[in-house]
């Protein structure tokens, strides 16, 4: 099951962060066969920068990390499993949610879903996270990521991916267990591209 290429896009001055997230992507249990870091030089934003790594991805499946965000040890092994087992196209999973100072904080329900994929659910509101695994024939097919505002006025080019490849009948399944660390910075501006969490929150 070594198919996958994990993608993830970064800014030249988020270096440390950068290799944070890439040693996390080293200590996999299921090593990826390729990792592609693509810049964003020239500021176009993350839906483009995506989108470039896409088009290098030559593996069956892509998986997807934000340069802040780290993978646990059995995230690639559990997400690959999961989708040989349930035939899906689509497989994500829970955060263990931090602060930008390292505390764990609480899981809102809106950070992953509940315990199963809910369609209904998508359609309404952003909610699952860019950390997942996904087939790259689904992911081109849709043309990648691009923003899209739901129903509580939050703005996301992954909300805008996921539904994308619902509407085209990608399969998904959710495993409902915490498979990365997601930095969560604390604030959040509805309506604007990039925001992290929907809605503005603060600890």
């Amino acid at each position: 099951m070594n198919d996958i290429t994990v993608v993830v896009p970064t800014i030249p001055i988020r270096g440390k962060m950068l290799g944070r997230a890439l040693t996390s992507i080293r200590q996999q249990t299921l090593p990826p066969a390729a990792i592609v870091v693509e810049y964003d030089h020239d500021r176009t934003g993350s839906a483009a920068t995506r989108n470039r790594a896409l088009a290098k991805v030559d593996t069956e499946w892509v998986a997807w990390l934000d340069d802040d965000d780290q993978f646990l040890a059995h995230h690639l092994e559990t997400l690959r499993g999961a989708a040989a087992k349930y035939d899906a196209d689509v497989v994500y999973s829970l955060p263990r949610v931090l602060d930008a100072a390292g505390n764990q904080v609480p899981r809102a329900h809106d950070w992953g879903g509940g315990p199963v994929f809910d369609s209904e659910y998508l359609k309404r509101k952003a909610h699952i996270q860019t950390t997942s695994l996904v087939k790259t024939e689904w992911a081109r097919k849709v043309g990648g990521f691009k923003f899209i505002t739901d129903s509580t006025g939050a703005v996301n080019d992954d909300h805008g991916f996921y539904l994308a490849l619902y509407e085209a009948g990608a399969r998904f399944h959710h495993v409902h267990e915490e498979t990365f660390i997601w930095t969560h910075h604390g604030y959040g501006t509805p309506g604007v591209p990039g925001n992290t969490s929907g809605q503005p929150d603060r600890w």
